[in-house]
């Protein structure tokens, strides 16, 4: 299951050994590489520059830039927008989907793969977590490309390609879609039967969704008054007397946003049974403790309730599933497997959340515009304000304690991350897509880190 990692790790101090041209040197790391398994940025830089020559990826730039880019690289971003407004994002996902073309994903991918074999040694490398994104603000659902002929490419070929070239599985998160929305569901449900290929999901660290008290519309429902513990998967029907309306406009509305919000969940759940009955899938749950205050509906305590009606909305799915279509669930036994299935993911939860991007809007809307007790949702805030204090006081990388994430825009700029920072750098990769004017929905740093400050990868 992936949680939400602290990326407050150490920086590894370099070691340098050193030949005289770029492929002899070359030659020595991939030999040396063969009983020790070392990284980019333990080689001596300066011996291995040229060895990039003729990659229209890498033009116009050094060894040193090519590592500092690949080194702890967190995603490659070629989608930009989120069909979610969830109300803790700290990537401050929008709406706005946009999408880089697939060959300059595939140039990317392909140059990874041309240096690594020319070096021996895989460019790509983490000292933190285990995988690479290629996208940052969006879902896995829309995780695709086109290509300059109209072609799609579909989230498991961009799995693929990032796997094989970088050495780095990718990852499959989705925090679910309208369930009238048939194009979704349809990329869904094909997505579903093609990772139940192994040959497709060797490719992913992780199959996840994501459930949460932070989707609008259940944020909406209670923010307007509805109660979860009302919630039952049967409507209630009057047939003495139909007309009457039992509650104002305001609460029925309420009502009708959290039994769409069960219902869109419970068929999230539904659509991606068949992997969950491979030991195939995980959920992410994440919600406050209740030593934050006045967050009323966003504990996880607050959260079991409604967990427990999506799990009721789903046992019911499943009943009207087992005597009509039968689409997924065959008989009883296979019904109670998915239902204990679900039971044991609900109860693997975390109370850790990034308290950076919407998160932190949605903190001063409760708190009356203060930030004040906010640091008591993660402890990592604090360790990386101080880190980047120290960054823009000296200009140097090595006066930091902790290291930073790297992401790699569709225009081929590279920033640094942290979960609360957005750090531009000068430093370029050659994709030939234009520049964006927007980098990210989240708050990016005034302050560009240059390759003078680069002393330490």
């Amino acid at each position: 299951m992936k949680i939400a990692s602290d990326y407050s790790y150490k920086y590894n101090n370099l070691s340098f050994l050193g030949y005289k041209e770029a492929k002899t040197y070359a030659n020595c790391t991939r030999f040396y590489n063969r009983f020790i398994n070392k990284h980019l940025y333990n080689c001596n830089l300066n011996k291995l520059e040229g060895i990039q020559e003729g990659l229209k990826t890498f033009e116009g730039m050094s060894m040193k830039q090519i590592a500092f880019a690949l080194t702890d690289l967190h995603s490659i971003n070629m989608i930009r927008g989120c069909i979610n407004h969830c109300v803790h994002c700290y990537a401050n996902a929008q709406p706005f989907i946009s999408r880089a073309p697939f060959e300059s994903f595939k140039q990317i991918m392909d140059d990874i793969l041309s240096l690594k074999k020319r070096i021996g040694i895989n460019p790509v490398s983490h000292r933190g977590q285990k995988y690479v994104d290629c996208y940052f603000d969006s879902d896995g659902i829309d995780m695709h490309l086109f290509d300059k002929d109209g072609k799609k490419h579909d989230a498991i070929e961009l799995g693929k390609l990032i796997h094989e070239s970088t050495g780095m599985k990718a990852v499959f998160d989705t925090n679910g879609w309208d369930r009238n929305d048939k194009e979704r569901q349809q990329i869904a449900e094909d997505y579903v039967q093609k990772l139940l290929d192994d040959k497709n999901s060797k490719h992913f660290y992780q199959i996840n969704i994501s459930l949460n008290p932070f989707n609008p519309k259940y944020v909406r429902a209670l923010k307007d008054g509805y109660k979860p513990e009302k919630y039952s998967p049967y409507i209630k029907v009057r047939l003495d007397k139909p007309n009457i309306v039992t509650k104002d406009a305001k609460l029925q509305k309420a009502e009708n946003d959290y039994r769409e919000y069960i219902k869109n969940e419970a068929n999230t759940l539904f659509t991606f049974t068949p992997l969950l009955l491979e030991g195939k899938l995980g959920t992410i749950i994440r919600g406050l403790d209740k030593s934050i205050t006045n967050m009323d509906g966003c504990y996880l305590e607050d959260y079991s309730i409604t967990l427990s009606n999506i799990l009721g909305q789903l046992q019911l799915e499943y009943q009207l599933d087992l005597a009509g279509e039968q689409k997924i669930i065959k008989n009883k036994k296979m019904l109670d497997k998915a239902i204990n299935g679900y039971l044991k993911l609900f109860n693997r939860n975390t109370d850790f959340l990034f308290s950076s991007g919407r998160m932190e809007k949605f903190y001063k809307t409760k708190h009356q515009g203060s930030l004040e007790g906010i640091d008591k949702i993660d402890e990592s805030r604090e360790k990386t304000e101080n880190n980047y204090r120290k960054l823009i006081n000296t200009e140097k990388l090595s006066s930091m304690d902790l290291a930073m994430l790297k992401m790699i825009n569709s225009d081929g700029k590279v920033f640094m991350y942290d979960n609360y920072s957005i750090i531009p750098t000068d430093i370029k990769l050659n994709t030939g897509n234009k520049e964006l004017k927007r980098p990210f929905w989240a708050e990016v740093k005034n302050f560009v880190v240059t390759t003078d400050m680069i002393d330490r990868i």
